[in-house]
């Protein structure tokens, strides 16, 4: 089941939600609606699930116009953040509830939630009422109910934002395993940049109400196509400085072309030689992790950097706090039509 959204526009009163977006998820894809509050990703799911209607534009499903669907007839599974789960029935009702109100056998009811159950890892507990059920249980009921009518598309609305860390860490490996094994076409909205990166095919950046940017995880993190989308998808320095036959560098002579340039924190380097680097100081330094964070000040802008360096890098350095040093990029991103209110993070 393909899904495409063509030139969709919607507005609560003042406030305009979507601004003529356009996409397409083909059959089979799990995709990521990526972005910060606001950015209209949720009235996108919502439209595409005919829970809210598009002021201007138009929803297929599989090249049929959602229009003129109502929302039973479009089969479509949504999962909610809270996980919606009615509390006075118990797991095996909760799961086979749509198969109920369509009037399904109860033998092919019971079939299907066992099924389901299997599928999402919690026979033996159908019984149960939500509230003896964890946070990460209940979720996996949802997402069982809204595949029990055999969905042609799932919906996912910030599907782990209630959850601890380590628990929406193992629910995310789980519904990739579980995209992997039944391949519906699945759309997810979420912030966390790292879900999106990690769990999705696809990735569709949004921001006040449009989309900045659709592409694979790889795409949009190495290949980020604006400003906004490299701040984004994860901490960035920026370095103001002049470009010099194709490189920026701090302080050129001559009349050069002033640029502002994006990297990330394991894109730089620390040395205590110039050699056309930024001079900084080192402010602090945590070693508990993979990488070493070094906190730098940037003596000329009085600003502070973020860099990321391995534990060997670190040790051969034998940085001290308050010494002065250089910072260079290895990698640079500069984005040829940025304006001022890009460079503010």
């Amino acid at each position: 089941m393909s899904i495409l959204v063509k030139d969709v526009s919607k507005r609560f009163g003042e406030h305009t939600a979507l601004e003529r977006v356009s996409l397409e998820v083909p059959s089979g894809v799990l995709v990521a609606l990526l972005g910060p509050s606001g950015s209209g990703k949720t009235t996108l799911l919502r439209i595409i699930a005919g829970l809210e209607v598009a002021d201007e534009g138009s929803v297929f499903l599989h090249e049929e116009d959602a229009r003129q669907l109502d929302v039973r007839e479009r089969n479509i599974g949504f999962v909610f953040q809270h996980y919606a789960l009615f509390r006075h029935m118990t797991v095996h009702d909760n799961i086979g509830f749509a198969l109920k109100v369509r009037r399904r056998p109860k033998q092919e009811i019971k079939t299907r939630v066992r099924e389901l159950l299997r599928l999402i890892q919690l026979e033996g507990i159908e019984y149960r009422y939500p509230a003896q059920l964890s946070g990460g249980q209940r979720q996996r009921v949802a997402l069982a109910r809204a595949l029990c009518a055999r969905p042609r598309v799932l919906l996912l609305d910030e599907p782990f934002g209630a959850l601890d860390a380590r628990v929406r860490k193992e629910l995310r490996d789980w519904l990739r395993r579980l995209h992997d094994e039944i391949h519906v076409t699945s759309v997810f909205v979420t912030h966390d940049q790292e879900e999106a990166l990690e769990l999705a095919d696809r990735v569709v950046v949004m921001n006040h109400a449009r989309i900045e940017q659709v592409g694979t995880p790889e795409e949009v993190y190495h290949h980020p196509a604006n400003p906004f989308v490299m701040r984004f998808l994860g901490q960035v320095n920026l370095f103001h400085g002049r470009l010099e036959e194709g490189q920026v560098v701090a302080d050129p002579a001559g009349d050069a072309t002033p640029v502002v340039g994006y990297a990330r924190p394991h894109q730089l380097e620390i040395s205590r030689e110039s050699a056309s680097g930024w001079p900084a100081r080192v402010l602090r330094m945590n070693a508990a992790g993979i990488q070493v964070r070094v906190d730098l000040l940037l003596t000329q802008e009085n600003r502070t950097m973020e860099v990321a360096l391995s534990q060997e890098r670190f040790h051969e350095l034998a940085l001290r706090a308050g010494e002065n040093v250089f910072v260079k990029p290895k990698q640079l991103k500069v984005f040829a039509e940025a304006t001022a209110e890009d460079y503010v993070i």
